[in-house]
């Protein structure tokens, strides 16, 4: 090769040396916009960020997109009066699946990765157990919106705040309700063999043993069972003149069939479980006449202003108002009086110091605050992380496939 062959041969090298070396700033500079937006899209020093953990998919989804509704109409909210002390609230958003080795995983993200100052979640009890000793470890104040197992509050959680009926309390309002109206406490429980439904199993029997009693019969049930004429059954022949019935979703629509099947006819009191519209779907009219307790209920005109504007702004927001109400409003209101305790503090910027300074805000500090479900002057203390009291609940029923106010309270 003769010498100006060389040199272009070189001046060819260099120049494709130049353009691969330019071609890889590109990616660089391409790398370096995706971190931008990363890093926008995870919060910034002009935000405060709140991690939500619901069930968004499977056939729990409806009550954990019930909570994040309502979590984010209160973000909104907050937001459009210009944020908190001049800061705009940021949710990072997380499906756990309904599973709770996926809960465990996000805790641990928003503990350690995404660097929330607090979190807000719930539903599905299973998770929410599994999650609460995980928030203890992170050492950040997480709102219960839902979760009515006892423990996901008590029992020595200091960072866990229950804006959520408590299964102990509800047994309690159930019992009271089924002997003044009913004139009996011969009660059947029958219940899913998850969290939830042992939790209120155990709640019930509690109230019915502190008057010297105990359950009719105790049956429980898989959420995947689609027969239980064996467990209704075995509860009528015991002598039950009612049922404390807690399943989740379609498995209290089955529970109810059943009974129509047999022709038992007594009266049913359920909670949060017996709220999805799958129930009345799968039971039809042998729904009719069924207890629901809840905190809320959007079919009957509204008397608080704050139910009203959340109501308007769901529908203007989602296009309708929320399906589940005491979900929702549990979740706009355990965010409204996250964001009140918030507002109380000075965010330092050390997230450690941040999330102690929050947690004893909300001890002292969460309210005054007039929201969906009640009013509140302090919503927790340092002895007592329970917002909702028995004077926070609503007997419901189901009445042509719609959920009303009972006349009976």
């Amino acid at each position: 090769m003769t010498m100006k062959s060389s040199l272009k041969m070189l001046s060819f090298i260099l120049c494709l040396a130049l353009l691969l070396t330019a071609c890889g700033n590109g990616g660089g500079t391409e790398t370096q916009a995706n971190e931008e937006e990363t890093s926008s899209t995870s919060g910034s020093e002009d935000t405060i960020k709140i991690g939500v953990s619901v069930v968004r998919t499977g056939g729990s989804a409806e009550g954990g997109e019930n909570i994040y509704q309502g979590v984010q109409i209160a973000t909104d909210m907050i937001n459009e009066q210009g944020g908190i002390n001049g800061r705009k609230v940021e949710l990072v958003v997380r499906d756990n699946e309904g599973d709770p080795s996926k809960g465990v995983n996000i805790i641990r993200e928003f503990g350690q990765k995404e660097g929330v100052i607090a979190g807000i979640g719930g539903y599905l009890s299973t998770v929410m157990l599994a999650e609460t000793p995980i928030i203890k470890e992170e050492e950040f104040p997480f709102i219960v919106a839902t979760s009515n197992v006892p423990e996901s509050v008590e029992d020595g959680l200091p960072w866990t705040f229950g804006v959520r009926m408590n299964a102990n309390t509800t047994a309690e309002y159930a019992l009271d309700f089924i002997e003044r109206n009913f004139n009996t406490n011969k009660i059947a429980v029958l219940y899913e063999d998850g969290g939830y439904g042992q939790g209120a199993a155990e709640a019930m029997t509690q109230a019915l043993e502190a008057k010297g009693l105990e359950p009719v019969a105790l049956e429980h049930f898989n959420l995947d069972d689609q027969d239980m004429t064996a467990q209704v059954t075995r509860a009528r022949d015991a002598g039950a003149e009612a049922v404390y019935l807690f399943g989740i979703g379609a498995s209290n629509g089955y529970v109810l069939s059943d009974m129509n099947r047999i022709g038992w006819d007594v009266p049913v009191i359920g909670e949060m479980g017996m709220v999805q519209t799958v129930v009345p779907e799968i039971a039809g009219e042998a729904a009719e006449g069924s207890y629901v307790i809840q905190t809320a209920n959007y079919h009957d005109e509204q008397e608080r202003e704050m139910a009203k504007e959340f109501l308007d702004r769901a529908i203007e927001k989602f296009g309708d108002v929320p399906t589940m109400a005491a979900p929702s409003a549990q979740g706009f209101d355990g965010a409204m009086l996250l964001f009140t305790a918030i507002e109380k503090i000075e965010l330092t910027g050390d997230i450690v110091q941040d999330r102690s300074a929050l947690k004893e805000a909300l001890e002292v500090e969460a309210g005054p605050y007039e929201g969906v479900i009640r009013d509140w002057k302090q919503a927790f203390s340092v002895d007592n992380h329970d917002a909702i009291d028995v004077d926070s609940y609503l007997m419901n029923v189901w009445k042509d496939g719609v959920l009303v106010r009972s006349e009976e309270q």
